[in-house]
């Protein structure tokens, strides 16, 4: 069980009924200054000769037999019902529209259009109820004390009812305001006023620090974003960050494009360079080759070594054609650009700088996390996937070689040379391959 708070710091994450019994508290403060100052009238009736005793005798009734016990009993009810029903939109109601009914019999009494004690508890109620509760509790405590004013107000000009009853005259004396009329009705308004106020600087400064959180948490979690974006693959990032939370947790089979590439010999130029030159060598490499994969929007599996497995098809899709081109595509621009790359090392005093094999193939695959509980994969497996790593393996470097399904997708796009048939590990039949034709492909 929740203790009842005892900081005011975190007020608006209090649940329905402790803001209930706070505004009861509240407005039972109030009711019992105006019952010792009405009781005070009657003991010194000389005081302030413009009250009208018979009708503050009747006052006086409603705050000790009506409005003192309604307080206590919303109090005693809101400790109740805290502990099964803490967040009661009845108990909401019941509490605002007793404070309505309290503050417009109040107004009433002292005048609704002479006295500034209308105005603060109707600014200051709704300020609170509005940041304490939901609108709609709130809104309808407002037309309850707006419809009673209309309604006071129209019987006053129709003669049924006096108007501010509680007066006799008005409370000025040798033309000034009265002094015990300062002291009693414009001190308790005046101490509304200012707690109205405080209350609004409260409200205000909790939306400001709210907004900072909240520009934080957006900044952290661009960052997180942009971190896990390293980690798992772009496309199902940002599925998760636009609230899919789903994807990926099934295991799906699709028909995908797979891509796989390898560089050449790696373990002899890694002995031919410093450790430090093939970090950097292969950084550029795999920066370069990633930004490639994103432009064409291939979902990128892993980094294994020098090695890349990019597929097309999951988490997004178009269709089968389109994912063919846009990894063949994407493998001859890679090409291009390791030969752009090759240039600049060489110019470096480098004298084995890569060469990579391409291997892409089209076939069903299962695809979906893959792992233990606390550490999963977005990836792909399946027979497919093992012939499109088969083919990167049989492929001459700065080429790219197609599987049969992959090359009757690109074939009237993609100049293609016909490679014959191979053997692969792990494939009973042989398979038919496909090269894609040197041009536009770096010498």
């Amino acid at each position: 069980m929740d203790r009842l708070p005892l900081s005011m710091e975190g007020v608006l994450e209090w649940n329905a009924a402790d803001k209930c019994a706070l505004v009861a508290v509240i407005g039972l403060i109030a009711s019992v200054v105006w019952a010792v100052a009405v009781n005070y009238l009657f003991l010194h009736p000389d005081f302030a000769l413009y009250a009208n005793l018979a009708v503050l005798r009747l006052f006086f009734k409603g705050e000790i037999w009506v409005f003192i016990p309604g307080w206590l009993v919303i109090i005693v009810t809101a400790l109740c019902v805290r502990w099964r029903w803490p967040n009661s939109q009845l108990l909401v109601h019941l509490t605002v529209q007793f404070y309505t009914l309290t503050c417009a019999v109040s107004s009433y009494f002292l005048g609704h259009h002479t006295s500034n004690f209308g105005v603060v508890t109707l600014v200051g109620g709704a300020t609170v109820g509005l940041l304490l509760f939901e609108r709609r509790p709130v809104l309808l405590a407002l037309l309850t004390f707006l419809a009673i004013m209309v309604a006071t107000t129209l019987a006053e000009q129709a003669r049924l009812i006096p108007y501010a009853p509680a007066l006799l005259g008005s409370p000025f004396e040798n033309g000034r305001l009265a002094t015990t009329w300062l002291i009693n009705a414009g001190g308790v308004t005046f101490f509304m006023l200012l707690m109205v106020i405080g209350l609004i600087y409260y409200g205000f400064d909790r939306l400001r620090a709210q907004e900072l959180r909240l520009a934080q948490t957006t900044d952290q979690l661009a960052r997180a974003n942009d971190l896990i974006s390293r980690y798992v693959a772009a496309q199902v990032a940002e599925q998760i960050l636009s609230g899919n939370y789903s994807a990926g947790e099934k295991h799906e089979r699709r028909k995908l494009t797979l891509f796989f590439s390898d560089i050449k010999d790696f373990s002899e130029v890694a002995d031919s360079v410093e450790p430090e030159e093939l970090s950097q060598m292969l950084n550029e490499y795999l920066s370069e080759m990633t930004s490639i994969a994103e432009r064409y929007g291939g979902t990128i599996d892993k980094f294994v070594g020098d090695a890349i497995m990019i597929f097309f098809g999951a988490p997004l899709a178009t269709d089968d054609r389109d994912h063919a081109l846009r990894a063949v595509r994407m493998g001859m621009e890679m090409q291009k650009r390791l030969a752009d790359l090759r240039r600049a090392w060489i110019r470096r005093g480098i004298e084995h700088p890569f060469q990579i094999r391409i291997g892409i193939n089209t076939g069903v695959a299962s695809v979906g996390n893959f792992g233990s509980k606390g550490r999963m994969d977005y990836t792909a497996i399946g027979r497919h996937v093992n012939l499109a790593a088969r083919l990167q393996v049989n492929c001459e470097p700065d080429r790219i070689l197609l599987g049969h399904a992959t090359w009757v997708l690109v074939q009237d796009d993609i100049l293609c040379t016909p490679k014959g048939e191979i053997r692969v590990k792990g494939i009973h039949n042989p398979v038919k391959v496909y090269e894609v034709a040197p041009c536009g492909l770096p010498e």
